[in-house]
């Protein structure tokens, strides 16, 4: 999956590229256009650091655990 919404919580949060396989991360990768119940998302992926952008709200945003915890998140 290359976004969803995870509602388990007390608020709902983006989740970015929660299906991606860990084979995928050490390459740039780029999605435009997602819609989900929190608006529409762009998010880019450059090695470390993913940029996301939601045209709606502003959810928490995490990203998919193959990125790993260090992954830098920067969302606009």
């Amino acid at each position: 999956m290359l976004t969803y919404v995870d509602e388990s919580g007390r608020e709902p949060a983006l989740v970015v590229g929660g299906g991606v396989p860990k084979s995928w991360i050490n390459k740039p990768m780029q999605v435009r256009g997602l819609p989900t119940s929190l608006g529409v998302i762009d998010w880019d992926w450059q090695p470390g650091k993913m940029r996301v952008r939601v045209h709606g709200s502003k959810p928490t945003v995490r990203v998919g655990p193959s990125f790993g915890a260090t992954a830098r998140i920067q969302v606009t």
